[in-house]
This record gives structure tokens, C-alpha cells and sequence, in this order.
């Protein structure tokens, strides 16, 4: 053997034993101690080092926790009503006329109609605050041994009016009732959208108050410091309305009385809950 090929022979040995050597050392997915996990510890298959720290080994690398999940937080809920004396009412009223021909039912009916309203009118009711609810023709039968009687046609004009001077309700609907009205259905009283949103912002003033007060007697009690609001929601809002139930007459309801009818309103009351919550330290 000549000088080179013993000196590529050595070569080759000595090449064949580093890549061994490098086999051997090379272990994909092992993280070296310096690098803060222990020895021996491997990423799952497929994830290496590039792609970030896993949080599963929390001694060196503990999970990740939102702010917000660490918060110390109080959560209550503060209630408020406030009240006041309704300012409007709104009166189902109508008038009922039955007759032998559906004709002459309807002619009547829209005659008495057109007296009430133009009643209305004169009690100072605005003609938008009057209006039609329902409108029916229907027939009416009686049975008999000889099988079913036509006994004629009935038809219903409703109407609903606002009344915005509760002075006047009684005589409104005397007024009514003495120019043909004969049903009268029922009152609600309520409250006009100026005063409904001043009865409500009062109610939440008093609700949010509430629930702070609540908040501030625990902080003070145990010893803890409100630091901020976290959040703020409604948890329920019930607005102003009562009803009064109007008994229904019957065809011949003529108010002669000289007395007017009497309709006591009362108050109305608007009701508000909250739900805060607190953060403290």
C-alpha cells in the first residue's frame, strides 16, 4: 500500500468516527439544562424549541393567567323604585249596536260613534289621541227546538283614548256614555314619556346607590379597599302602569247622574335592579 492510500484510509477512519461521535450526541427535542428545563426533558413530537415554551412544566414556566381571572372582585346587585302621581290615562270605550239587518246595524253603530267622538272633541280630547282597536260584524242566534233562530247582527266599535288632563276622566267618560258609548272596557293609567324617563333615571340613581353602599359596608367591615367597577348590567326594570277594570253596561248606559263619575288615579311606581361588580384590594 502506497503513502496515499494509507493516508486516505487514515482519513476516512477518522471521518467515519466524528460522524459517529455526532450520531450519537444529536438528540432532537432535548433541551440542555442552561435552558431552564431539567435534563431530559423532550417537547412532544413535532414541536421544538422555535415554536415557544410549553406551560405544562409550571415549576420553571408557570401558566399564563389572565388579569381579568386573577381580579378579587365583590358582586351585588342594588335595587331602586321611585315613584310619582300618573299624568295621563287611557280608556277602552266603544259603542255595541245590535239590529234585524247587518245594514242597518252598521249605519246606527257608525252614527253613535261619530256622537262620542265628536264628544270627545269637545272635551278637548285630540283627535290623535283617539283610536280604533277593533271593529266587528258578527250574527247573533238563538236556539230552538226547530233548529237555530237569527236573532239579528251585531257590531263592535272600540276605540282607545288618551286622556292627558286626569281632571277630566270622569267627565270624559260621562260624556261618552250620554252620546251612545256602551262599552267601556277599562282604564290604565300611565305616565308621558318626559316623566316616564325622569321616573326611570331617578330609579337607577337609587339602584346603582344602593348597590354601592352595599359594596362600601363590606369593604369597610373586612378590611378591604374598592379599587374600580368592574361591570355593570341590569338585571331587571319593571316601568310604571296599573289598571282599573270598568264594569261593561249594557245598550241602555245612559249616565244622568249629576254627579260626575269618579276615577282615582294613584301613584305609579318604577322599578329598577342592578348588578355590579366590585374590584377591591
Amino acid at each position: 500500500m502506497n503513502k496515499n492510500q494509507q493516508a486516505f484510509a487514515v482519513s476516512a477512519i477518522c471521518l467515519s468516527i466524528i460522524l459517529a461521535g455526532a450520531i450519537i450526541a444529536y438528540r432532537p427535542g432535548v433541551v440542555d439544562q442552561d435552558g431552564g428545563l431539567p435534563m431530559g426533558f423532550r417537547y412532544p413530537s413535532g414541536i421544538g424549541v422555535s415554536q415557544g415554551v410549553p406551560t405544562l412544566y409550571s415549576e420553571a414556566f408557570p401558566t399564563l393567567i389572565s388579569e381579568e381571572a386573577t381580579q378579587k372582585t365583590i358582586s351585588l346587585t342594588g335595587a331602586g323604585t321611585a315613584s310619582a302621581t300618573a299624568d295621563e290615562a287611557t280608556i277602552r270605550m266603544g259603542v255595541e249596536v245590535t239590529r234585524d239587518r247587518a245594514a242597518e246595524a252598521i249605519s246606527d253603530n257608525a252614527e253613535s260613534m261619530a256622537a262620542v267622538i265628536d264628544a270627545l272633541k269637545l272635551m278637548g280630547i285630540s283627535e290623535d289621541d283617539i283610536k280604533t282597536t277593533s271593529y266587528s260584524v258578527y250574527p247573533q242566534y238563538d236556539w230552538t227546538e226547530e233548529g237555530r233562530v237569527l236573532l239579528g247582527y251585531t257590531v263592535t266599535n272600540m276605540v282607545q283614548v288618551t286622556v292627558k288632563n286626569l281632571d277630566i276622566i270622569g267627565d270624559v267618560i260621562d260624556a261618552a256614555g250620554n252620546t251612545g258609548a256602551n262599552r267601556m272596557d277599562g282604564i290604565s293609567f300611565g305616565l308621558s314619556d318626559t316623566k316616564m324617563q325622569d321616573l326611570k333615571n331617578t330609579a337607577y340613581v337609587l339602584a346603582l346607590g344602593d348597590a354601592t353602599d352595599k359594596a362600601d359596608l363590606i369593604a369597610e367591615t373586612l378590611g378591604l379597599t374598592i379599587s374600580g367597577i368592574q361591570s355593570v348590567t341590569e338585571s331587571s326594570y319593571v316601568p310604571a302602569r296599573t289598571y282599573v277594570d270598568y264594569a261593561e253596561a249594557g245598550s241602555d248606559m245612559a249616565i244622568s247622574s249629576k254627579a260626575p263619575t269618579p276615577i282615582i288615579s294613584g301613584d305609579l311606581s318604577v322599578s329598577v335592579n342592578v348588578h355590579i361588580v366590585f374590584l377591591f384590594q
